[in-house]
């Protein structure tokens, strides 16, 4: 499948196939997408997650019973972060609610998840007598719509040029509708980066007549080029989600895990106390039961190969986990990764291993953002 900024992505980038898309892993190279987020702005084509608008009188109803979120909290005009949860207590999926209206949501999730949480949601719809009768209407718009992410410490001096006057940019996890290009778009204060910025849904856009996507993308790149802004592919994605030490579903969460070893449990992601969702009672008893692998942050102390997924985690020989995700940093000049290991493990500044040809790499255990708070990402003081 394409987006509709597939042509300009294969004029300008090398392309990928990712999650049945042809997507841009780069356009210059990762290191300088990566550090050009940290650093100023930069923007990035996501066109390929799912898009859902959810209506109706009974929405936040039917919605609170899919996940541990309590989205009543979720007022009119915000965006709320939160997972559904397979019967198992596994992640069926991460994803974003945006609340436009008291009974209108914007459903965003992963492309890897596509067709299941579209099956998933409208199986509960139809099949399911709890809520077969509910005032609930939903509508696909994944393919009627583009979407971006504008990340890093200059956007926001980049969305005001960008805006029509008088228009601020959202705060972080709030919701704007507006216009840019002279094209109707709803802009989010999140990312998935680390870094401040926004996510920009252009609306009423098709794959057969992509000109209002195409005009929104070439706005932020015009405007940008003050802000030294830069198009940024997939690789730079993975490596910025992965300093700030957001997960990645199918490496880092799955069916198969839980958020209590994906260190997740704890509110707003989860409210355990709701009367009802979607996996709740085997969360109670997973709470109670010992735990046998929490998520950690690493660092490798030396260069070298950089950690990478599937590769075992050990304390003087003796394994203790697997790597989830790694690559390198652009930030840190250095291998990170990200990994599952036996919670009696878990200490800071612990030094690990992990064995690539035979021979034994020696990583720290870190806390994320495994970046200085304080002169990168969202809450930089310099």
């Amino acid at each position: 499948m394409k987006t509709q900024l597939y042509s300009w992505h294969k004029k300008n980038g090398d392309m990928v196939d990712f999650a049945g898309f042809r997507m841009p892993v780069m356009y210059t190279s990762i290191i300088e997408e990566h550090l050009s987020v940290r650093n100023a702005v930069g923007v990035f084509d996501v066109s390929h997650m799912g898009r859902m608008w959810i209506q109706g009188e009974d929405s936040e109803i039917f919605l609170n019973s899919l996940v541990p979120r309590d989205l009543t909290k979720t007022a009119v005009g915000r965006a709320s972060y939160t997972f559904m949860l397979n019967e198992q207590g596994g992640f069926r999926d991460d994803l974003v609610f945006e609340r436009l209206g008291e009974n209108k949501w914007l459903l965003v999730w992963n492309a890897g998840n596509y067709q299941k949480i579209l099956h998933w949601i409208n199986m509960l719809l139809n099949l399911l007598t709890n809520f077969r009768d509910l005032d609930v209407e939903v509508k696909n718009v994944s393919r009627s719509t583009a979407m971006y992410a504008l990340q890093g410490p200059q956007s926001e001096a980049l969305l005001k040029h960008v805006l029509p006057d008088n228009t601020s940019p959202p705060s972080s996890w709030n919701i704007l509708e507006t216009i840019i290009a002279d094209c109707k778009v709803i802009i989010s204060g999140t990312g998935y980066t680390g870094e401040a910025g926004y996510e920009i849904i252009v609306l009423d856009t098709s794959i057969e007549d992509s000109s209002k996507a195409i005009n929104v993308w070439e706005k932020l790149l015009q405007e940008g080029t003050a802000f030294d802004i830069k198009p940024c592919g997939l690789g730079a994605r993975d490596s910025l989600r992965l300093e700030a030490g957001y997960h990645l579903y199918g490496n880092d969460i799955s069916e198969d895990i839980n958020p209590l070893e994906a260190d997740l449990f704890f509110p707003p992601f989860i409210h355990i106390d709701k009367d009802f969702f979607i996996g709740k009672s085997q969360l109670e008893e997973l709470k109670k039961a010992s735990q046998k692998k929490i998520r950690v942050g690493l660092v490798a102390l030396k260069k070298g190969p950089s950690p990478r997924p599937g590769l075992k985690l050990y304390e003087k020989e003796k394994e203790i986990g697997v790597i989830s995700s790694g690559g390198f940093s652009p930030l840190l000049n250095t291998g990170i990764g990200m990994g599952y290991i036996t919670p009696e493990n878990n200490a800071e500044n612990k030094v690990i291993q992990y064995q690539v040809r035979n021979k034994m790499h020696d990583v720290e255990i870190k806390k994320y953002p495994l970046y200085d708070p304080s002169k990168y990402g969202k809450s930089r003081k310099v």
